[in-house]
């Protein structure tokens, strides 16, 4: 298991792989790219601007308070910025391995509740077999990107999705990205990470 940092310029970078295979391999176009808000929404927004205008419809966000981010907020997150990196590296890690201890021993953990846009939920009812792309930065235990695809098969069994991430943290995630820079256990600090540190 590592940390890596990737700043505006890498992100870009990252981005373009991406699009780049995703405009190889995936063989039809998307109705809809859907992303997780603020991380979800920064790959997305560098991911658009590399794949092609024509391949892809309306662009949607889906916003999820999350439990575990609850913490990460107020006197703590003004701090970060002036902790060493070797500490905030040991920080990430170890959220990691309590992340993994908390997925073997709450396997079945219910999905979140998530209201899709209402102009999504039109698209989806008014498309036969929609395309969507379903994009976030980083899968962890998989449960946000499952609860996603999960709420848009209720509004259309018929929908197909496909998932992208930068990098996914866990061997065994709820939802696997279909496509990813990263699979081996790598952690990344983000520019919208609360410990970034611009070096």
């Amino acid at each position: 298991m590592q940390v890596i940092t990737i700043n505006a310029p890498g992100l870009e970078w990252q981005a373009k792989c991406l699009a780049d295979r995703v405009g190889r391999e995936h063989k039809g176009n998307f109705d809809a790219i859907v992303a997780v808000r603020r991380g979800g929404s920064f790959v997305s927004e560098a991911f658009r601007k590399y794949f092609p205008r024509e391949r892809y419809g309306e662009r949607f966000e889906v916003d999820l308070h999350r439990p575990s981010t609850k913490y990460k907020k107020g006197r703590l997150v003004k701090m970060l910025p002036h902790v060493p990196l070797w500490i905030l590296n040991t920080m990430r890690l170890s959220e990691a391995r309590l992340l993994k201890a908390r997925q073997a021993m709450f396997p079945n953990r219910k999905k979140p509740n998530v209201d899709l846009e209402p102009a999504l939920v039109d698209l989806l009812k008014s498309t036969p077999k929609p395309e969507v792309l379903l994009i976030d930065d980083a899968i962890d235990s998989g449960i946000t990107l499952w609860g996603i695809a999960e709420a848009i098969k209720a509004v259309n069994p018929a929908a197909v999705i496909t998932t992208m991430a930068i990098t996914v943290t866990t061997r065994h995630p709820k939802i696997m990205a279909d496509y990813y820079m990263y699979n081996n256990s790598t952690l990344v600090r983000f520019p919208w990470s609360k410990d970034f540190k611009n070096r």
